[in-house]
């Protein structure tokens, strides 16, 4: 409210040592009309949805059951694209911002990656190992990479 603004812009002009400015005063001289060429000519919000759920839990009730209507991950394996619509917990993103992973040259020699070749071997072979399968693959988890890995795992 404009009465909020104020005592905001109050408290500034204290600690300012200024005079509080007149927020009333200023708003009067501001132009809030529409130009007409903007003006909303058209009826809008005219579908019964608009007026047919009066109460919070009716519209959340409305919009869980067109929830169940869309496709998941839930309820099937959605094809390409689905990148977008993976959780990555962050703290499986934390380690991807330390300098010790994220720094490597793609293209620094074997000589220069030892470590990290024997990070992803490791790390190969305990969720090999986790999973029960006879290997795994270290194929980014996203893009059409991924969903292709997933495919020739499937």
């Amino acid at each position: 409210a404009i009465k909020d603004v104020q005592e905001i812009l109050a408290c500034f002009a204290e600690a300012r040592g200024v005079p509080v400015p007149d927020l009333m005063a200023t708003l009067s001289k501001v132009d809030t009309s529409l130009p007409p060429a903007f003006a909303r000519t058209s009826p809008f919000l005219t579908h019964p949805v608009f007026n047919l759920y009066r109460t919070e839990h009716e519209i959340l009730r409305y919009i869980f059951k067109l929830q169940n209507r869309d496709i998941s991950l839930c309820q099937s394996m959605i094809p390409l694209g689905s990148c977008t619509m993976k959780l990555n917990a962050a703290v499986e993103m934390i380690p991807i911002t330390w300098p010790e992973f994220n720094s490597v040259h793609p293209f620094a020699p074997g000589s220069q990656t030892r470590g990290y070749a024997q990070l992803l071997s490791q790390l190969h072979d305990a969720l090999a190992e986790i999973t029960g399968f006879p290997a795994i693959s270290l194929q980014p988890n996203s893009g059409s990479n991924g969903e292709y890995a997933g495919l020739m795992v499937i």
